[in-house]
């Protein structure tokens, strides 16, 4: 998988593991639970992501994020994600 080392250890960090992502740009994670209640977690830290459910019945656990946001807010989303 090609995605960035301190992108994975982020998500790992917070409890994720990152699968299915083949670049950079769109990462598929999962806490291994259902997607929505990751989603719940992830709304009340201010962070945006979409659901596995959106995308088929094939990844109703994940949440699929996109980094396409400037590096700083991105780290910034990292800062309030991570303990």
């Amino acid at each position: 998988e090609n995605i960035h080392p301190s992108a994975r250890s982020i998500f790992e960090a917070a409890g994720f593991t990152v699968d299915h992502s083949e670049a950079g740009l769109y990462l598929w994670a999962t806490e291994g639970r259902d997607a929505w209640a990751s989603m719940d977690r992830l709304a009340d830290l201010g962070i945006l992501a979409g659901p596995g459910h959106f995308y088929g019945s094939h990844f109703p656990q994940h949440v699929r994020f996109s980094l396409t946001a400037t590096d700083e807010r991105v780290a910034a989303a990292a800062d309030r994600l991570t303990p």
